[in-house]
């Protein structure tokens, strides 16, 4: 009896061990199963630890659109910002290098922004429109309109992603990862684009 019973309870173990090991390979293999998830930042955040090069215009691709929403409520696509250079930048409150990029990004298109550049800055977070709001206010981001996406629309997204389209709508650079934005690299590359 005693011996039935140790045995039933090593195969329950192996059983589980089993099944943990399975789950383990499964969720491997789904990345984060939909989950957004967030990269860790450099230890120094610098763009120049990073090359960002432009891909030339012969081998650049349309971007795929999406849909988000203005701080009025008002729903676009990226087709609608055509016919500038824009940094899009897919961000969350809870993300820590989104947060730590995000003055940069402010001060970037405090910089360069106008009618041939502007940051769109598309937040993924849950909590909608008012939460980022208080966040930006917070944070002292004064430069930066406010712009929603549901994250639904994004699953498995690693934030902060970064993508630089030309003003045909073309994806010239894309990155993930926090960049320093008003670096000397980064402002380089952004004003070529805007000069082709």
């Amino acid at each position: 009896m005693k011996q039935a019973h140790r045995t039933r309870r090593i195969i329950l173990v192996a059983a589980l061990l089993v099944l943990a090991a399975v789950a383990g390979v499964v969720t491997a293999m789904l990345g984060s199963g939909g989950r957004l998830s967030y990269t860790e930042p450099a230890p120094n955040p610098s763009v120049s630890g990073r090359t960002m090069v432009a891909l030339a215009t012969g081998q650049r691709q349309a971007a795929k659109d999406f849909r988000f929403v203005r701080a009025d409520g008002q729903a676009m696509t990226l087709a609608d910002v055509k016919g500038r250079v824009v940094l899009v930048n897919l961000w969350a409150t809870w993300c820590p290098p989104c947060v730590a990029e995000m003055p940069d990004l402010d001060r970037l298109q405090a910089m360069l922004g106008g009618n041939d550049f502007q940051v769109v800055a598309v937040s993924l977070d849950r909590g909608g429109k008012a939460m980022v709001e208080r966040w930006n206010a917070q944070a002292g981001i004064k430069h930066l309109t406010i712009h929603n996406a549901n994250p639904a629309d994004f699953p498995g997204a690693l934030l902060p992603t970064s993508i630089l389209l030309d003003k045909q709508g073309r994806v010239a650079w894309t990155g993930t990862g926090i960049y320093a934005w008003t670096e000397e690299e980064a402002i380089s590359v952004i004003k070529a684009v805007m000069a082709e």
